[in-house]
């Protein structure tokens, strides 16, 4: 499908790399590109023959948030004129919540390749996908609250999870950046990768995600995981020990045993 905003490449072993392509707008987030968004990791989600997700903006910015100039004019934050009643009932579902949901959400590994400023908006999009990599030129700027606003986009309950109450309370309540370096000693990303190294080292991730682990494993590990984010001990055990099942089932679990025991590579079948 072609996107106005964006452009998509799958590899034939399942990377599939998405860019947000608005360059000249440094690539901002709008309502048609957070719906374009939300249907491509849709369709990624449901295509067997994709494995990894890599996120990555076109140009020089990962995404510099929401339209400030159109804020400005407004006088108000964005949001759609018209929502659907979904939409109103259901608040994740509309504008770039759906987008940040969708991510977190989906079964697929998701690597942000953060190749440069990513702003408001732009961070709740890093903090959605599984792994986030920066180039040395990446900053982070969680500004929401010196534009007097909250951060809404679900970005305070997803940067929450990756840094924990102290270190997100201190970077939101200043609404400041993180330079690339910091971004790392913080624990916001796992690696600063040069430039021109950065979508490489990110494909070769996600290709070693590929290699190691079967398609369903990587699945429902996902799964299991965001769903233990928010439950007890014990409940998470019963979610874990049903997503176990399904693993032990599985044609690729045997081949993953056969294959350690013959010291050879595995060959998946994604059954």
């Amino acid at each position: 499908m072609d996107y106005e905003y964006l452009q998509l490449e799958q590899s034939d072993d399942g990377v599939v790399t998405l860019w947000i392509d608005d360059p000249e707008n440094n690539n901002a987030v709008n309502f048609v590109m957070n719906r374009e968004l939300a249907d491509a990791i849709e369709r990624i989600d449901e295509d067997d023959a994709a494995r990894v997700l890599v996120l990555t903006g076109r140009g020089r910015i990962f995404c510099s948030g929401g339209n400030i100039g159109q804020m400005t004019a407004q006088g108000r934050s964005l949001e759609p004129d018209e929502k659907t009643l979904r939409e109103r009932l259901h608040p994740a579902e509309s504008d770039i919540r759906r987008v940040t949901v969708a991510l977190r959400r989906m079964s697929k590994p998701a690597i942000a390749a953060v190749n440069g400023p990513a702003v408001g908006s732009g961070v709740g999009l890093a903090a959605g996908c599984d792994v986030r990599l920066a180039a040395p030129e990446a900053r982070f700027g969680w500004v929401f609250t010196r534009r007097g606003i909250l951060p809404d986009d679900g970005s305070l309950k997803l940067v929450l999870d990756i840094l924990g109450y102290a270190r997100t309370f201190e970077w939101g309540v200043r609404g400041g950046r993180l330079e690339a370096d910091e971004a790392l000693r913080w624990g916001f990303v796992s690696e600063v990768v040069a430039q021109e190294q950065l979508l490489p080292r990110a494909r070769a991730l996600a290709r070693e995600i590929i290699a190691s682990v079967p398609p369903l494993t990587a699945r429902l590990f996902k799964l299991a995981l965001v769903d233990a984010l928010d439950r007890p001990l014990e409940e998470a055990i019963r979610f874990t020990e049903r997503a176990q099942q399904l693993a032990r089932e599985s044609e690729d679990h045997t081949e993953a045993l056969r294959a350690y025991a013959e010291r050879r590579p595995p060959g998946w079948s994604g059954r």
